[in-house]
């Protein structure tokens, strides 16, 4: 699946689905395994003005059993 012109709240909408998770659980599980606590409101702040890090992106797609791969475009 190509996402390349997708935003944060775009992903983190099909990540989330795919993965059967919601926000508030998602969080508390990267707790669990970062030690961060994200409360959700800066979260969802972050995922609409585009501002989710690549390293937090990272550790929620490993969280949910997700791989993050980079190909190059087709010509």
């Amino acid at each position: 699946m190509d996402i390349t012109n997708w935003n944060n709240d775009e992903i983190m909408r099909l990540v989330m689905a795919k993965g059967h998770i919601t926000q508030k659980i998602l969080l508390k599980n990267l707790k669990e395994k970062t030690g961060q606590d994200i409360p959700q409101s800066t979260f969802s702040c972050k995922i609409r003005r585009n501002a989710l890090k690549l390293a937090e992106f990272q550790n929620i797609c490993e969280l949910l059993g997700y791989s993050i791969s980079i190909e190059p475009l087709s010509k």
